[in-house]
């Protein structure tokens, strides 16, 4: 076998669960921060077989750039990721290069399962003067950096510019409250035909009741690993979908799991919702899974509504790359990380893959460069711009959070559906989160 294919065949393996990963650190020399960048450490992290190609080309720059240095990648699919990533945190057992996401990894900085990293920034071993403020506090906790930001992504507000076009409706603006929102879909609502809405269901949605939350001022997680918000918050949430719900201009609820499953297939994606919101990357996928099918196909977005102009409701996170505690390999990890983040060509063969590259001299290599995917180099664009003009904002997600976004979509469709209230459905929410952080 070639080096290539045994690579692809570990990721087939991995997934079905057959292969475990490899030990933190392989032998590397040194557990503390300085020494020489060499011996081996394992890199985790989740993706496709096309995924681990790109990884296996910075792997090759790299070792290239520190021949007394080797990486091994660990692959795995998302879920069988995060669910070998606690097992392996309790026994002490993770990559020295272990990939981590915004999402989930405040639990293992906040239980001292990863070593804080700024020492290595201090020292120059990471060079993050690449990366925006904004980016890098994605990584961070109180202000202490435990991961470092090499893709990200920023949950906007989408919308199919053709529809609204075809419509004769003014296109949604970057300063519009909840209220206006609810004005523009009705505006948009009027003139479509039957079986398609001005936008999706999302009074489920755990990124978008978060961007309600920030927009109106509030936090949604506070420090201590408790709800930032109180009932009357999430009881006006509930009401205001279920309200557009009631005038007809978001999918019905029975429609709602549609939202969730392969994002060429969302109602976006197939032309019977106008807007919704979604992740960067996920706008380009839209226009081409709506241009394959031969449907008005240009997709624009403008920043999520908020109460307040001064506060953007457009939550920014990040997936990265973190080092445990029991690395024994630090300098090597710490080297592989600034390499991941900041090299060139790294950028170029790794191509945003997993997020947008948040490095500005990476992203203009790929603006510049003709190889570049043409959806990759909008996705650069929109994140610059935002980036830029500073409309952007991060939120700190607990240990538990799967529990609570599952919690929230379940009661929001039992008041939906009209099997509860909505002040039983935020009790209960409030009790069962309550239980999930503690």
């Amino acid at each position: 076998m070639t080096k290539k294919y045994t690579r692809i065949a570990a990721v087939a393996a991995v997934a079905a669960g057959a292969v475990a990963l490899t030990a933190c650190g392989g032998g590397g020399p040194s557990s503390e921060a300085s020494g020489e960048v060499e011996g081996g450490i394992g890199y985790g992290f989740w993706g496709t077989p096309a995924r681990a190609e790109k990884a296996d080309a910075v792997i090759e720059l790299f070792q290239s750039e520190y021949p007394d240095a080797s990486v091994e990648g660990e692959v795995a699919d998302y879920y069988a990721y995060i669910e070998r990533l606690t097992v392996r945190a309790a026994g002490g057992d993770l990559p020295c290069a272990t990939g981590s996401q915004s999402t989930f990894f405040a639990q293992y900085a906040d239980n001292g399962v990863l070593r804080s990293l700024d020492d290595l920034i201090e020292s120059g071993q990471i060079d993050v003067s690449g990366i925006p403020d904004d980016v890098l506090a994605a990584g961070q906790i109180d202000g202490e950096q435990f991961m470092i930001p090499t893709g990200t992504f920023v949950r906007l507000l989408a919308y199919n510019a053709d529809m609204v076009a075809t419509a004769g409706v003014d296109a949604p603006t970057n300063d519009m409250t909840w209220e206006e929102y609810a004005d523009w879909l009705a505006d948009v609502q009027a003139t479509l035909p039957a079986g398609v809405y001005a936008a999706e269901n999302e009074g489920g949605l755990m990124f978008t009741f978060s961007s309600w939350v920030i927009g109106h001022g509030g936090e949604v997680f506070t420090e201590d690993n408790e709800l930032g918000f109180d009932k009357e918050m999430l009881a006006d949430y509930f009401q205001y979908w279920l309200d557009l719900n009631d005038a007809g201009v978001i999918l019905p609820p029975s429609s709602i799991p549609e939202q969730n499953g392969a994002l060429e297939l969302t109602p976006m994606a197939v032309g019977t919702a106008v807007a919704g919101t979604r992740d960067i990357p996920h706008i380009y996928i839209t226009e081409q899974a709506l241009a394959g099918a031969g449907k008005p196909a240009s997709i624009e977005q403008v920043s999520i509504p908020s109460e307040d102009a001064d506060q953007s409701a457009n939550i920014l996170g990040s997936n990265g790359i973190s080092i445990p505690e029991a690395c024994d390999n630090v300098p090597t990890a710490a080297a592989w990380i600034d390499f991941f983040a900041n090299d060139v060509d790294a950028a170029l063969a790794f191509q945003s893959d997993n997020g947008i590259l948040t490095n500005t001299d990476a992203q203009d290599a790929l603006l510049d460069d003709a190889e570049t995917p043409e959806g990759v180099k909008q996705n650069v664009t929109i994140l610059r711009e935002l980036t830029e003009s500073g409309d952007l904002t991060t939120s700190r997600y607990p240990a538990g959070l799967n529990t609570i976004s599952n919690e929230l979509l379940r009661l929001y469709q039992s008041v939906a559906f009209g099997e509860m209230t909505v002040d039983a459905a935020v009790d209960a929410f409030f009790t069962s989160a309550e239980d999930a952080l503690n």
